[in-house]
C-alpha cells in the first residue's frame, strides 16, 4: 500500500501543536509516516513531541539544533521513507480526508497533486468554495500550468510529492520564501500532475508568524526566487518564453511598488535601479492587455498602481 510522509517543522508552537498533530494521527488514510522535526525549540514543544511518538508508533521524532524552516524540512526529506511527502506546518492543520482523498486520485505515473488551501485568522475564517474539479496535466504543459499559476500556487504546503522528486533537490537553507525556490524545480521535474480544486489545508495566519510579517528580506527572497524559477524555465521550457517574461514582468513591478511603498526607508536605491532596467527591458514582450495596461500605469503613476495592484491581487 502506497506511504505517505508527512513532514512537520516544529519550532515554539505548544499552543498550536496538538492541533495541527491530532489532525494528522486521525487521517482516514492509516499507512502514514508522522515525521516531527524539533528545531530546537525551548518551549514544551519537544517533549510534546516525544509524546506522541510514545502513542502512535507512525510518529518520528528529530531534535535538531535551530536551523530555521528550509533546515527542518531537509532533515525530514532526509529520512523520509514514504512514496509521497506531504508539508504541513506546525501551526496549520489538514482535513481528516485529506490523504484518503488524495491517495485515491494517484496512480503509479502521479508526480504531484496540488489542492486548495484556506486562510484562517484568531477571529474569522475565509470563505471557501471547492468545486472539486480535477484537471491532469502530463509532459510540458505541467510547467506550462505553473508558470501561468492556474489553481497551481508556489507553495509546498497544498501539494503531495512523488519522494522521488526530491532526489538532488533541497530547500536553500537561510532563504525565507523558501518553496518559491524549490517549488518550480519539483513542477519542472514532473510528468504528470493532478490539480484538484477542493481545500484540504487550513493554515494559520499568525501576526507574529514568518509569513505574517512582511519583512524587507521576505520580500527581496520572494523576488530572488521569481528569478531562479524564471532562469530555469528559460534553460529548461524555452517554448514558454513568452508567458516566463510576462509572469517576471509582473512580480518584478509588484515588487518594485512593494520596496517603494512598504520598505522605502530601507530600500537599496542600486537595487531599485536594477529593477527598474529589468521592468523596461521586460515591457517589451508581447504581454497580455491587462499587464500592458498596468506596465501604462506603472511607468505614470507608481502610487496609483500599487493601489490597483494591492486591489486586484495581480500574481
Amino acid at each position: 500500500m502506497t506511504k505517505i510522509t508527512i513532514i512537520v517543522p516544529v519550532y515554539q508552537v505548544e499552543d498550536y501543536l496538538d492541533r495541527c498533530v491530532q489532525s494528522l494521527m486521525k487521517q482516514t488514510y492509516s499507512e502514514l509516516e508522522i515525521i516531527l522535526v524539533d528545531d530546537g525549540s525551548v518551549d514544551s514543544s519537544p517533549q510534546m513531541c516525544d509524546q506522541y511518538a510514545k502513542i502512535d508508533n507512525r510518529v518520528k521524532v528529530i531534535h535538531k539544533e535551530n536551523g530555521g524552516l528550509s533546515s527542518a524540512r531537509n532533515s525530514g526529506i532526509d529520512v523520509a521513507t514514504g512514496d509521497y511527502i506531504m508539508f504541513v506546518d506546525s501551526d496549520d492543520y489538514i482535513e481528516l480526508d485529506t490523504c484518503q482523498r488524495l491517495y485515491e486520485l494517484i496512480d503509479e505515473a502521479t508526480d504531484i497533486v496540488s489542492f486548495g488551501f484556506s486562510r484562517f485568522y484568531d477571529d474569522h475564517c475565509e470563505k471557501v468554495t471547492n468545486t472539486d474539479s480535477i484537471i491532469t496535466l502530463c509532459g510540458d504543459e505541467v510547467f506550462e500550468y505553473y508558470i501561468n499559476r492556474k489553481n497551481v500556487t508556489h507553495m509546498v504546503t497544498d501539494k503531495l510529492f512523488k519522494r522521488e522528486l526530491f532526489d538532488g533537490v533541497r530547500f536553500i537553507e537561510g532563504r525565507l520564501a523558501e518553496d518559491l525556490a524549490i517549488c518550480f524545480q519539483l513542477v519542472g521535474k514532473s510528468n504528470k500532475l493532478i490539480a484538484y480544486d477542493h481545500v484540504f489545508y487550513q493554515y494559520y495566519m499568525r501576526g507574529n508568524s514568518i509569513m505574517g510579517t512582511g519583512s524587507l528580506k521576505l520580500c527581496l527572497d520572494a523576488y530572488k526566487g521569481e528569478l531562479e524559477a524564471y532562469e530555469y524555465g528559460k534553460a529548461h521550457f524555452p517554448q514558454f518564453n513568452v508567458q516566463n517574461d510576462v509572469r517576471l514582468l509582473n512580480q518584478s513591478m509588484k515588487t518594485y511598488l512593494k520596496l517603494l511603498k512598504v520598505h522605502r526607508k530601507n530600500a537599496n536605491e542600486e537595487e531599485l535601479k536594477i529593477l527598474n532596467d529589468r521592468i523596461q527591458a521586460l515591457q517589451k514582450t508581447e504581454a497580455p492587455i491587462r499587464t500592458k495596461l498596468f506596465s501604462i500605469a506603472f511607468n505614470a503613476n507608481k502610487s496609483l498602481t500599487w493601489m490597483i495592484f494591492k486591489a486586484c491581487k495581480m500574481s
